[in-house]
C-alpha cells in the first residue's frame, strides 16, 4: 500500500483581487452538466464551476483537489480517497450551502457510467471496476467499484490498473454531483444558473444565451490555496476581428486561437505562448476501391518526400513524419523524444513505385484516376498537397482531385466516411500518447483495421508508465508502417493574454483553461 500526501501549497501572492478576469470562447457551451460537457467551451466552464478528487497544478503535477491525500494498493487496483470535511456545495438560486461528501463522487460515478445519462466520456473510466459492464447496460448501477467507506473516505476498485488513472480524475467526467439538487433540476440540471450546484471556486451567476458566462468566486469555496481573483467573464464570440477590438480596448485578457491567426496579436506587453498539440496528415477510406488493397496506401506512404513541401509551411506548421506531437509528454519528458525512432517509412521512391506497379499488374490498370481528397476551405492545406500530388502522380501514375470544403461539411463527411482520402488533424483531450493513438482503435467506416493494435493500447492502459510507453511506441509504429494515416505537418496554437493578467493554467488541447490562479499586476 502506498500512501500519497500532498504537500501543503502555500500562496505568494498578497491580498486577494476582486477583478474579473474577462476571457473570450469562440463558441457557447453547450451544457454544463459534467458527464456531458463534451465540447472544449462546456469542458472549460465545468473546470471551474466544478472540483473533482484532484486538481492539475500549473508545473502539470497532481495536486490536491476535494481529496487531500489518497492511498493506492500494490497491485495499483484499489484507491482510498480521504476527504477535506470543510468542501462545501453553492447554489446561487437560494444561496443553499451543503457539505461534498464521498456520496455525491459515488452519485456522479453513477451518473456518468448510467447508459440513460448518455456521456462519451465514460469510455476513458472504464478501467473502474463494472464501469463498461454498467455502460453497456449488463449490469445496474450499483455494481459500480465506487463505494462511500463514510461522509469523508471513498473508495474506488478497478478492473484493471491504468497509469493515466489519477490524471482522468482533474476531468469533468469524474465531478461529484449533489444528488438532492439534482434531482430537483428535475431534468434541467447544468442548462442554467438555478439549476447548477457548484463546489468548485466558482459559482454560475448568469448565463445570458448566446453573449455570456458570469462566473463568480464562490463564497462557500474551501481549499489549500486561495482563489485570486474575484470571477471570470465569459464572452461568446468567434469573429477575430471584433476579437482583436475588445483584446486591444482591454475588454478580454485572454484567449485561445489556431497558431496562423496569432499575428494580428503581436504587441507590447501581450504574451503569446506556443503549444505544439495536433498533427494533421492523410487518412484513406479503405471501403473505397481505390484503396482496397493494402499495399495503395503504403506506396503512398513510402513515396512522400517532406521536404517538398518543407520550404512553404507557414510559421505555425512543422513537418511530422509522426502522429503523436511534441506537447505530450510521459516520465516528465516529451513522448518525442521517449519515441524518437518511431517514424513514418522513410522516402523511398524506387520501392514505392515497385510495389504500386505489382498493385497495377494485379487489378489490370495503369493508373488510379479521379481519387477525391477532402479538406478544409480557407486553408493553407490545398496548396501544400499539390506539392505531394504532383510527386504522386509523377511517381505512380495517381491523380487526385481536390475538395475544399466549408467547416460543417468537412466534418459531416468526414464522420461519415464520405471520401476517399481527407486532411484530418488529429487532437488530443489529455496528456498521453493514447488520447491521439485512440482516434485509430476503431475506424472501421473507413475500412481501417490493424490487427493488434487495440490490444497494444489496452496493454499500455493497464501497465507502468514506463511500460505503457514501449506499448504507445509499438501501436504508433504500426499505425504509420501500415499508411492508413500519413502525417504530413505538425500544428501550433496559441494562447494569447494581455500582461496585465498571469496564472491561467490550460490543458494540452490549450483550450481548457483554470482561471483559480489568475491574478492582476
Amino acid at each position: 500500500m502506498t500512501v500519497v500526501l500532498f504537500l501543503p501549497l502555500v500562496s505568494c501572492s498578497g491580498k486577494k483581487s476582486n477583478q474579473l478576469v474577462k476571457y473570450n470562447l469562440s463558441s457557447e457551451p453547450v451544457n454544463l452538466d459534467p458527464p456531458l460537457a463534451d465540447d472544449p467551451s462546456s469542458a472549460l466552464v465545468v473546470t471551474n464551476l466544478f472540483e473533482g478528487l484532484l486538481r492539475m497544478a500549473a508545473d502539470g503535477k497532481l495536486t490536491e483537489g476535494v481529496a487531500t491525500d489518497y492511498e493506492v494498493s500494490d497491485d495499483g487496483l484499489t484507491y482510498v480517497f480521504h476527504l477535506r470535511t470543510d468542501a462545501k456545495w453553492y447554489a446561487v438560486a437560494d444561496k443553499r450551502e451543503a457539505p461534498v461528501t464521498a456520496h455525491d463522487f459515488v452519485f456522479g460515478f453513477q451518473r456518468l457510467f448510467n447508459p440513460e445519462t448518455g456521456s462519451v466520456s465514460a469510455k476513458k473510466l472504464y478501467c473502474i471496476k463494472n464501469a463498461e459492464a454498467i455502460h453497456t447496460g449488463s449490469l445496474p448501477v450499483s455494481e459500480l467499484g465506487v463505494t462511500a467507506e463514510d461522509d469523508y473516505t471513498l473508495l474506488i476498485q478497478l478492473d484493471y490498473a491504468n497509469s493515466m488513472f489519477l490524471t482522468l480524475l482533474t476531468t469533468p467526467a469524474a465531478m461529484p454531483c449533489n444528488e438532492a439538487f439534482f434531482l430537483e433540476a428535475e431534468g434541467r440540471y447544468g442548462l442554467s444558473a438555478n439549476t447548477l450546484m457548484s463546489n468548485g471556486a466558482y459559482y454560475l451567476k448568469e448565463w445570458s444565451k448566446g453573449e455570456y458566462l458570469a462566473l463568480r468566486s464562490n463564497p462557500a469555496y474551501q481549499s489549500a490555496t486561495e482563489v485570486k481573483n474575484g470571477g471570470v467573464s465569459l464572452y461568446f464570440q468567434s469573429d477575430l476581428e471584433e476579437v482583436k477590438k475588445g483584446f486591444d480596448e482591454g475588454n478580454v485578457h485572454a484567449f485561445s486561437i489556431t497558431g496562423d491567426k496569432a499575428q494580428m496579436f503581436t504587441g507590447k506587453g501581450n504574451n503569446i505562448d506556443q503549444n505544439t498539440n495536433s498533427t494533421w496528415g492523410l487518412v484513406f477510406n479503405c471501403t473505397r476501391t481505390a484503396f482496397a488493397n493494402p499495399n495503395v496506401v503504403k506506396a503512398l506512404s513510402m513515396d512522400l518526400d517532406r521536404s517538398c513541401y518543407e520550404d512553404y509551411l507557414p510559421d505555425y506548421l512543422s513537418v511530422a513524419d509522426a502522429l503523436v506531437p511534441s506537447a505530450v509528454t510521459m516520465l516528465d519528458k516529451s513522448y518525442r523524444e521517449l519515441a524518437s525512432r518511431v517514424s513514418a517509412p522513410a522516402y523511398q521512391a524506387g520501392d514505392a513505385i515497385q510495389m504500386m506497379q505489382r498493385v497495377y499488374s494485379v487489378l489490370g490498370i495503369t493508373s488510379l484516376s479521379n481519387v477525391t481528397v477532402i479538406m478544409p476551405k480557407d486553408s493553407p492545406h490545398a496548396a501544400l498537397f499539390s506539392y505531394v500530388s504532383q510527386i504522386w502522380q509523377r511517381d505512380l501514375q495517381v491523380y487526385f482531385k481536390v475538395e475544399q470544403l466549408e467547416e460543417q461539411e468537412y466534418q459531416q463527411r468526414l464522420a461519415s466516411g464520405d471520401f476517399d482520402c481527407a486532411v484530418m488533424q488529429v487532437s488530443g483531450s489529455y496528456n498521453s500518447p493514447e488520447a491521439y493513438l485512440a482516434s485509430f482503435a476503431d475506424m472501421t467506416q473507413y475500412g481501417i483495421s490493424l490487427e493488434g493494435y487495440a490490444s497494444l493500447l489496452n496493454q499500455a492502459s493497464r501497465s507502468t508508465l514506463e511500460q505503457s510507453t514501449e506499448y504507445y511506441k509499438q501501436a504508433e509504429q504500426q499505425l504509420l508502417d501500415s499508411g492508413v494515416f500519413i502525417p504530413l505537418y505538425y500544428q501550433t496554437d496559441c494562447f494569447v493574454s494581455s500582461g496585465s493578467v498571469t496564472g491561467f493554467i490550460r490543458d494540452i488541447s490549450g483550450q481548457i483553461v483554470d482561471f483559480k490562479n489568475c491574478e492582476f499586476r
